[in-house]
């Protein structure tokens, strides 16, 4: 497949969009000299079904938005991270990117243990056909010694050498060079003249801010499972790697992809460098000199990092970005590739484990929208029907349908979105948070 027919699939909704004024109409007060509008945009994770998030964000940016700062976890971190590599802030990038999805290999990522192991990607394709009991058990016994050897089915290395390349061919192969290419700021950057709230959008300046480059746009979640912590990357990358910034984004992904079981998990080396570190663990990770003291049994830090998908804990980490303290120049806009579905028949003791994961990784998220339910004007669902998210064998019909659902999805909400309504929803609750907690 080529770009084109990932292109061709999606006109539809480009065109319903350019007919009903969508392109015309304001989503942010963050504007640059050519009129794009900027925001922000963190993606869910789910597997294949990824795809999906490339035709939303072709939507978008076909309506003349453009990415300041980008999260999400699993699929969602893959995206956000090839997206914000591929070009800085204000180029048009999703042409790109869909050739990027249209180049995936996703069938070679079930590289087993080694390069002469096929059990794997035969254990996980007969799982998907939904097999009887014994063709399962016969199935399962052949990747015991998977299991046992690196915790997981597949290495995840063409993954990992697929992506290294795909952002080499970018010119990104530190997150300093990353760091950088995010933070260039637009030509012509500054505030929609007249925003009825300025005040607390610019926060005493006089005008809108640059972008920061010792700030960090992106935002990939994963979970050390060896230290119980939710790792914000590349944020908190420096209580892993000695040189945070030459670390390649490529392992940040690695990282949040690990699905638990399906691939084994990323694992690097701890230890505790000098006072300044353990106070960085402190401060970025919620310890303290007791969970520091050499003495305790077993002490601090284990001898590596185990990290596993980001899903696990934090699926749809909406927010990334968030700031209570102010009125937002851009929204934080959140997609998800699924509906969130609150209703189960716990029978079988597999929906029991299943469900037991699903909620899991599903209740930080929930837990912060009930709390923050402005949020909800900002989320848009994608229905991906029946669509397997671990289907990495999945036709090309399947692709295409997933990047149509995806940009149709995009034009719906443009559709209903209103963005100064949202502004007007965060102007009380600032006021109702500066009351609340006067000073912060």
């Amino acid at each position: 497949m080529s770009a084109a027919d990932f292109q061709s699939v999606a006109a539809p909704a480009v065109a319903s969009m350019r007919a009903q004024g969508l392109d015309q109409k304001h989503y942010s007060d963050a504007l640059d000299a050519a009129g794009h509008q900027y925001v922000d945009l963190v993606m869910e994770g789910g597997g294949v079904l990824g795809v999906a998030l490339a035709g939303y964000i072709y939507l978008l940016e076909q309506a003349g938005l453009r990415f300041a700062a980008l999260g999400g976890a699993s699929a969602g971190s893959i995206t956000a991270l090839v997206l914000a590599a591929l070009d800085e802030p204000s180029a048009a990038k999703a042409d790109r990117l869909v050739e990027v999805v249209a180049n995936i290999p996703m069938a070679s990522f079930m590289d087993g243990k080694d390069e002469r192991d096929d059990d794997a990607r035969d254990f996980i394709n007969t799982m998907l056909q939904r097999p009887g009991l014994a063709k399962g058990l016969w199935k399962a016994m052949q990747i015991l010694d998977n299991l046992d050897e690196m915790q997981g089915l597949n290495r995840g290395d063409r993954f990992h050498g697929w992506l290294t390349d795909v952002l080499a061919q970018s010119g990104i192969r530190t997150t300093r060079a990353l760091r950088q290419r995010m933070a260039a700021t637009p030509f012509g950057w500054h505030l929609r003249p007249g925003s009825l709230h300025a005040a607390s959008q610019l926060e005493g300046q006089p005008t809108l801010p640059a972008l920061d480059p010792t700030k960090d746009y992106l935002c990939i979640v994963t979970a050390d499972i060896a230290t119980e912590t939710k790792v914000e990357l590349p944020r908190m990358a420096a209580l892993y790697w000695d040189d945070a910034g030459a670390v390649n984004p490529a392992d940040y992904a690695r990282c949040s992809m690990s699905i638990p079981v399906f691939f084994q998990p990323y694992r690097v080396p701890l230890r505790i460098r000098d006072d300044a570190h353990r106070k960085l663990w402190c401060e970025l990770a919620g310890m303290d000199d007791r969970d520091m003291d050499p003495a305790r049994v077993p002490p601090f830090p284990p001898p590596e990092a185990c990290f596993i998908d980001g899903g696990v804990l934090s699926n749809f980490p909406i927010d990334a970005f968030h700031n209570t303290r102010k009125v937002p120049t851009r929204p934080t806009l959140g997609v998800k590739l699924q509906w969130d579905d609150r209703s189960h028949t716990i029978t079988k003791l597999t929906k029991l484990v299943t469900q037991t994961f699903n909620s899991s990784r599903h209740c930080l998220d929930y837990e912060f929208l009930r709390k923050n339910p402005d949020f909800k004007q900002l989320v848009a669902y994608i229905d991906t029907a029946d669509h397997d998210w671990l289907d990495f064998e999945m036709n090309d019909a399947g692709k295409l349908d997933l990047f149509a659902r995806g940009a149709d999805t995009a034009r719906a909400f443009l559709a209903g979105f209103d963005w100064n309504k949202y502004k007007e929803t965060r102007q009380h609750l600032v006021g109702a948070y500066a009351q609340a907690w006067p000073g912060k």
